[in-house]
């Protein structure tokens, strides 16, 4: 099996992927077909021994459209690249010269401007109306081409070239509408230069293409410089505008060993940058993949929308064809003669031409995807990662959040604030006990108390024996003298002794130092909540969000103490299996829950909610794959406009369905009532409508961008 991937240009509506997924499914040997119409990605895996690209080009080239490598543009105002406007324009003139022709009784030269601005305005209608023949797909330019001919067939000469050039402008507008949703993925595509600096030894700095680029290549970026690609500092410090990847506001201080991600920006300093990722596996790259992976992600409401309009459209067709046959019908068994009918067969043909125009589903099956697209593609921008309208949708209508504590509601570094002393012992002497001790542990506790130390610039006393208790904590012997550091447990194992285990501080993570039985001094150490934390528990509270649950691994006094800093509700000393059970047991009582934690140690409980959440760093690859949801800035603040961004784009598609569903069945109403006029189901009732839709779709993510302006 081989997979071929490209870019189909030419898409601007739901029927173009239809057609063109048909057709290549028709291929022998071709097992899969995935095309989104947003993203214009075609994915095909298919047997090598069977079909090759050179196949796949000619379905394509041979249905009106192009295949290409890349995400292309053409300028929509350039008559030379853009042909339909060419065809359009010419079409345009003869119809409005034809118009004031008769407006002013020139009687002859009237039906040949007219008959030159339905041919000529036509021509990309009825081109693609004959390939969607050829490829035995009801499509909306198949329709029109019959409308169009049906409308010249019984004189609506008028009509017919008001139908040809409202459509073919309506397109055009489709197609531009379109290209500006493309524009967001083409953005982030273009965060990254094509080329790089390349240091080679003994040799000068090389200019080189990105994609030639390997892991383990050092690059050159000089100040002001767009990061090509990830990588690690090898050389220098700047601050660097990260933003565009991980939405922070701030630019962030870099330094020797600190990673960079391509599309970042050097601010001031001059940097060796040595690659640690491929192009193609980028955080930038993974990000786009995701983006255009979202669709086959989809949310219910598409998955509705596609099913209804699989069999809508043939409906349509069918009582289309029926409205011009009953009358004739009806009128032959009251009259039982041919003569007369012509007139009712004229009015009813006429009706059923507006039915055949506004029976495409277009609008119907755009009013998701590119909302959904819109917003996924926004809130990347802000440092939010989302694969797939249905985590969007599953979102909008979550009422409780479990949230794990450490590294999510608090900074996940722990710190020592402050050592109490016992026996006669100062500070110094525990800390050089303590910090020899730890320096065997790689525990979080061993590294916040032997930074701690070194703050001090304390020297640490070195052990002839060192012992570390799984659970408990850590001893050593010096000078015939065991000295120990660790938790309750650990004292009541070696002393019994619980006369000094009270703490005023409920707050605080303990540590106890003890010299051979007796306790010398208490280690107390926190982990900060995130500066942002309380306003954005508050923001999600007023945003309906009834039940925030804190799941914490910590022991009970601290994470009490947490959960009534922040009015939340807790559950603490939890195991990974036992935050699973919780989830489980949150998702019986309250129903959908979301889950928040880092990716890693949480997956489990992750994995079981309906909706995950991960704070992961930009660039974590596990954090991104693991989740439904990653804020890849690691700031919570995202959170509130995730859950907004969510409602928002729930309320945009089911504007845009019951938009959609009630100009169709206005315009059918109206049919019966002989009021709908053929060029006015063109503009509103079908391609109008798709741009309405489009244009709502495009609202999703801007509100604070507005707001912004407001208050400047």
């Amino acid at each position: 099996m081989v997979k071929i991937e490209g870019r189909v240009k030419g898409m601007d509506c739901a029927s173009c992927v239809a057609k063109i997924t048909k057709n290549l499914e028709a291929l022998e040997g071709v097992s899969k077909v995935n095309l989104n119409l947003v993203s214009t990605k075609l994915e095909i895996e298919a047997d090598e021994n069977l079909v090759t690209e050179k196949d796949i080009i000619k379905v394509v080239k041979n249905l009106g459209y192009s295949f290409k490598k890349e995400l292309e543009f053409t300028s929509f105002f350039n008559p030379l690249e853009n042909k339909e406007l060419a065809f359009t324009a010419t079409g345009l003139i003869f119809l409005v010269v034809g118009l004031l022709l008769e407006f002013f009784n020139v009687p002859h030269p009237h039906p040949f401007f007219l008959a030159v601005s339905i041919l000529v305005g036509g021509i990309p209608v009825f081109v693609n109306g004959y390939k969607s023949l050829k490829a035995k797909t009801i499509d909306i330019d198949l329709l029109m081409v019959i409308a169009i001919i049906g409308a010249s067939v019984i004189g609506e000469w008028e009509e017919a070239a008001e139908i040809v050039i409202l459509f073919s402008i309506a397109e055009l507008l489709e197609g531009y509408s379109m290209d500006k949703a493309r524009g967001a993925i083409k953005e982030l595509m273009d965060l990254t230069p094509p080329t790089a600096i390349k240091l080679i030894e003994g040799k000068k700095h090389e200019v080189v293409p990105v994609d030639e680029l390997v892991v383990g290549d050092r690059i050159s970026i000089k100040p002001g410089a767009t990061i090509p690609i990830d990588g690690k500092i090898e050389w220098g410090s700047s601050l660097v505008d990260q933003s565009a990847i991980t939405g922070e506001s701030k630019p962030v201080k870099k330094e020797v060993g600190d990673n960079v991600y391509g599309g970042s920006i050097n601010l001031h300093g001059y940097l060796v940058v040595r690659v640690v990722s491929m192009p193609n596996e980028s955080t930038i790259a993974r990000i786009i993949h995701m983006i255009e992976e979202a669709e086959n992600n989809k949310a219910k409401a598409e998955q509705f929308v596609q099913k209804f309009a699989k069999y809508y459209t043939p409906i349509m067709v069918s009582i289309a064809v029926l409205v011009t046959v009953i009358p004739l019908i009806v009128f032959l068994i009251q009259t039982g003669s041919f003569v007369g009918m012509l007139p009712i067969l004229k009015l009813w043909f006429y009706r059923s031409l507006v039915i055949l125009v506004v029976s495409c589903p277009c609008a119907l099956v755009l009013s998701t995807p590119v909302t959904v697209v819109t917003a996924i593609t926004r809130a990347t921008k802000k440092g939010v990662l989302i694969k797939g309208g249905r985590y969007l949708e599953a979102l909008s209508s979550i009422n409780t959040i479990a949230i794990d504590k450490t590294g999510t509601l608090t900074l996940g570094k722990i710190k020592v604030y402050k050592v109490e002393l016992y026996n006669g012992y100062t500070e110094e002497k525990v800390l050089e006990i303590v910090s020899g001790l730890e320096s065997h542990s790689e525990h979080l506790i061993a590294k916040a108390i032997t930074e701690y130390a070194n703050e001090k610039n304390v020297e640490s006393l070195s052990f002839d024996e060192v012992e570390i208790i799984p659970g408990k904590g850590i001893k050593g012997k010096k000078d015939g003298i065991t000295y120990s550091i660790g938790n309750d447990a650990l004292v009541n194992e070696i002393s019994g002794n619980s006369a000094y285990l009270a703490c005023d501080e409920t707050e605080s993570v303990v540590s106890y130092v003890l010299e051979d039985k007796k306790i010398i001094a208490h280690i107390h150490m926190s982990d900060e909540l995130r500066p942002e934390t309380k306003s954005v528990i508050q923001e999600i509270k007023e945003l309906g969000i009834k039940n925030i649950i804190m799941l914490t691994g910590d022991n009970e006094r601290v994470a009490s103490s947490i959960a009534k800093e922040l009015s939340i509700d807790y559950d603490a000393e939890l195991l990974p299996e036992d935050k699973v059970k919780a989830v489980k047991e949150l998702r019986e009582k309250y129903g959908n829950v979301a889950m928040i934690g880092d990716g890693i140690n949480d997956a489990p409980a992750l994995a079981l909610a309906d909706v995950s959440i991960s704070m992961g760093s930009a660039g974590t690859a596990v954090a991104i794959e693991t989740s439904d949801i990653v804020l890849s800035s690691d700031n919570l603040k995202n959170l509130p406009y995730l859950i907004k961004l969510s409602k928002k784009t729930k309320k945009i598609i089911q504007i845009n369905i019951t938009f959609a569903l009630t100009i169709k069945l206005l315009f059918f109403i109206l049919v019966f009532f002989g009021i709908a006029i053929l060029w006015l189901a063109v503009l509103l009732g079908d391609v109008g409508a798709s741009l309405i839709v489009i244009g709502l779709a495009m609202t999703v993510g801007l509100e604070k961008k507005l707001k912004r302006k407001k208050n400047k």
